[in-house]
Parts: C-alpha cells; sequence; structure tokens
C-alpha cells in the first residue's frame, strides 16, 4: 500500500509512514461524492462478489446514455478498505468493530458485510491481496475513483497528526524549557543574595544595636543601705557588797543593732556577735554577788557598766567602740575603750589599723607623733613626754586583754586599742598611761579621714550613753 500524504510505499504492516510519518491508521479513501441526479439502481453484488472484490457494477446492466453521464459508484474494494480502516482505527481508540452493523444482509439472504470481517483475506494484514497491496490510494485521492479530492478529516485531532510532528513539537518544548531554567538559576541566585544581605544587617548592625541596648536597659545593681538601731537590755547591778550589802540597781546597757536594705548574711552574722558578747555579760553582772558575805572572802571583778556604739559604716566596714568599766570593790574601777571593725562582705572581724589602710609600723610612728602631738598641749602631770611615748609604742598593737592594768574578760574578738571614727583612726588609751589616775585617759586622733578637719593629735570625745565617764560612779536611777 501507498502513503495517502506523500506516496511512499509501505510495508503491509507499518503503523506510519517512514517518509512522513502520517499513521497508516488516518490512510483511508476519499469520500464518495453524492450524485446530484438520482442514482440508477445498482443490484446489490452477490456472495461470490463481495468475497473476491469484484466491482459492484460489473452485475449491472449497461446503462443508458442518461445513467452513464452520472458519476461511478464507489468499488466493492473503496468500501471494504474504507470498513478495515475505520475498524483499525476503533481498535485504537478501544472501540469493537462490532459496534458497527456486521450482519447487513442482502435482499436474496445468500452474503453479509459480517463476512468480511470474519474473512481471513482481512482479519490477516499479510494474506491482503495483492491487488489492494499495490493499488496507490493516492489515486483515489485524486479523483480517479470518482471520489472527490477535499481534505480529508483528522482522525485523532488530540494527537500530533504524524511522528515527525510529535518529535518536532517535543523539539520546541525542549527549547522553550532553557529559559526557564535559567529564570529558576536567576531566582535561586536572587534569593541568595538577599539571604546573605539580611544576615549581614542583622550580624552587623541588627544584632549590636540590640545587645547595646540591652546593656543600656540592664539595671545596675542595688546599692546597699544600712542603718542602726541602739538596742538595750536590763540588766540588775549590785551596787557594792561591803558598804551596800544586798543593794541592786537596774540599768540598760545598750549595743547596736545594723540593719540592711537587702538580706546580709554579713550583718546577720556581726549582729550576732555584738548582741552575744553584750548578753554573756548582762548574765554574768545579773549573777554577780550584792553581800560580801557572798563572796566567800575573795575579791569578785564584775562589769558594774557597759556600752557598744556604732563609730564608723560605708560599703565595706563597719567600727564600734566598746567601752565598759571593771571594778573589784577597791577604791576605784577601770575603765576600758577597745575598737573592732567587721567586713561587712564576709562579716568577719578585722584590725581597723588595716581596714584604715595602715601597715602596723605606720601606725606605731603615727601614735607616737600623736601622742606627743597632744603632751605638747596638755603635759602629763607625772611623767615625761618620752616615757608616755615609749610606753604606749610599745604596747599599742597588743591586744587591750594583755595590756598591764587591764581587766577585760569578755572582750569582742580582734578587739584593738584602734577604732575608726568619722574623724579618722583613733587610738584609746588606758588609765595611768598619760598619768595619775586623776590625769585620766584620752582618745587621740592619729590619722584623719580625708574630709576630715581634724588633725593628728587632736582628742576625740565620744560620750557613751546614759553620761557614763568611766570615773567609777554608776548615775543613780
Amino acid at each position: 500500500m501507498y502513503c495517502t500524504k506523500c506516496g511512499a510505499k509501505l510495508p503491509r504492516d507499518a503503523k506510519f509512514c517512514m517518509n512522513c510519518g502520517k499513521p497508516v491508521a488516518a490512510i483511508a479513501p476519499a469520500k464518495v461524492v453524492e450524485p446530484t441526479a438520482a442514482p440508477a439502481k445498482v443490484p446489490e453484488p452477490t456472495g461470490a462478489f463481495a468475497k473476491e472484490g469484484a466491482p459492484a457494477k460489473a452485475a449491472a446492466p449497461a446503462a443508458s446514455s442518461e445513467e452513464a453521464a452520472a458519476p461511478a459508484a464507489p468499488s466493492a474494494k473503496a468500501v471494504v478498505s474504507a470498513f478495515a480502516s475505520e475498524a483499525a482505527d476503533a481498535g485504537r481508540h478501544g472501540v469493537s468493530p462490532s459496534d458497527h452493523p456486521s450482519n447487513v444482509s442482502s435482499q436474496n439472504g445468500s452474503a453479509s458485510f459480517g463476512s468480511l470481517q470474519s474473512d481471513s483475506s482481512f482479519s490477516d494484514p499479510s494474506s491482503e491481496s495483492d491487488a489492494f497491496a499495490d493499488e496507490p490510494e493516492k489515486s483515489c485521492e485524486a479523483g480517479a475513483c470518482g471520489a472527490s479530492s477535499a481534505p480529508q478529516e483528522d482522525v485523532s485531532p488530540k494527537r500530533p497528526e504524524t511522528l515527525r510532528g510529535a518529535v518536532n513539537a517535543t523539539k520546541h518544548r525542549s527549547r522553550r524549557r532553557v529559559p526557564m531554567v535559567v529564570l529558576v538559576a536567576l531566582a535561586m541566585a536572587l534569593a541568595a543574595g538577599t539571604a546573605y544581605a539580611a544576615y549581614r544587617v542583622y550580624t552587623d548592625m541588627w544584632l549590636p544595636a540590640q545587645q547595646a541596648q540591652n546593656e543600656q536597659t540592664v539595671e545596675a545593681p542595688e546599692e546597699i543601705t544600712y542603718s542602726v538601731e541602739t538596742r538595750s537590755m536590763d540588766v540588775s547591778v549590785p551596787v557594792d557588797p561591803y558598804d551596800a550589802p544586798g543593794k541592786r540597781e537596774a540599768q540598760k546597757w545598750y549595743y547596736p543593732h545594723i540593719e540592711a536594705s537587702t538580706q546580709s548574711d554579713a550583718v546577720d552574722k556581726i549582729n550576732a556577735a555584738l548582741e552575744e558578747s553584750m548578753r554573756t555579760d548582762v548574765e554574768k553582772t545579773n549573777a554577780a554577788p550584792d553581800a560580801a558575805e557572798d563572796m566567800g572572802g575573795a575579791i569578785v571583778f564584775i562589769c558594774q557598766y557597759r556600752s557598744i556604739a556604732l563609730t564608723y559604716i560605708d560599703n565595706d566596714i563597719v567600727c564600734v567602740r566598746d567601752q565598759r568599766y571593771d571594778t573589784g570593790w577597791g577604791p576605784h574601777g577601770s575603765t576600758t575603750v577597745t575598737g573592732c571593725a567587721y567586713s561587712l562582705e564576709t562579716g568577719d572581724p578585722i584590725d581597723p589599723v588595716s581596714a584604715f589602710g595602715l601597715t602596723p609600723e605606720q601606725a606605731k610612728s603615727a601614735v607616737a607623733d600623736a601622742v606627743a602631738a597632744y603632751l605638747a598641749t596638755d603635759p602629763s602631770d607625772i611623767l615625761s613626754t618620752n616615757a608616755v611615748v615609749r610606753d604606749i609604742t610599745n604596747m599599742c598593737l597588743m591586744s587591750p586583754a594583755l595590756g598591764s592594768g587591764v581587766d577585760v574578760e569578755n572582750p569582742l574578738d580582734g578587739c584593738s586599742h584602734f577604732y575608726i571614727a568619722s574623724e579618722g583612726l583613733v587610738f584609746a588609751t588606758e588609765d595611768h598611761q598619760m598619768g595619775s589616775y586623776a590625769y585620766g585617759r584620752r582618745e587621740i586622733l592619729v590619722a584623719p579621714s580625708d574630709d576630715s578637719l581634724a588633725k593628728v593629735g587632736d582628742a576625740v570625745a565620744i560620750e557613751a550613753p546614759m553620761g557614763f565617764s568611766g570615773s567609777g560612779q554608776i548615775p543613780s536611777q
């Protein structure tokens, strides 16, 4: 058979034209042009004619001159060819050829078109007759069989018309995808650049600004402030077991209690130390005998008065002045003034000299200069200046409990002859160190504070509560 489009000869089992790519199923005979006049009646072919493919007009009698002018009827081969082509196309589209009438009988009932479908010459493409295979269909397409030359209808309009057209369409689609790949790559590059730019803006501009803002908004730690409350303890003090046996006097002994704006373990520790030291003396005095016969003939020293006062506090240290009067019922008792500094960070006692920032050698030199400066304006009544300076310099760094003539049974831990006041570092002398008992003791400034108007050698007067002078005389209540 031949391709109806390009005229190339095709194998019998070909599905597409090898030259132009047109499907074999689309190769169908041209439509028969209907005659303008009523066609002459042509007897139907017999079974033999239908089977052998003889033309139907062979059984018809000779036509008149008027009938001869009419177009010739299509041959039986053209009808069979159209039916076979339609069957093949229906098979591709899932339609059985049986959907068409297959049992159309002739008038005589001896032949039917259904026999054409079951005939081996049409069911097997390899057994087609040579006349059917070699006859060029394009002659029929050109009008040789009496058919019109109108273009054939597309059998499969939703598919490419030819194999070559399908290949070309695929190539065109592939070429159209190349710009899309480029666009995708450009979009990805643009997105990556945008992301990198955003990252740089975040790390180089926003994040440092945010950190700076956070640092500015962080509140500074709250500064701890301190206040001092003066507390007291009630004490029953014997007046004189020898001259006034059985007589006692009610007193109040005072000590400071420090309050911090925030909870502080160090402050709690300092308060506990001060209160405990005071309570110990209070309990001992309350238990002291008030009659000589109760003392068993021994000399008993008791504390007749004690007062602890806060003299200095800052953010690092607090310092107290501890004044007490002890007696053994002789001509007079002994007054002792000591000092003690505490760390507000740990609550532990520290030496007032080191807390003030002086070394021991600097402290000894400062004491000698201060005592000499004081005696220059108020000389001792019985002692020379050199003797006083030598004695005080030798014992100034000793513990008050070990000093000569001092009887301190219950001193504060870390107590010293020094204490810190608002004026600066103060040295407290003992009785008989500056002169006679009547001359008294002195508290002398040895190192002024930076903002103090006082000078080395000035006397500092800090009175104990209730006006206690340390003379051995307790004010009456």
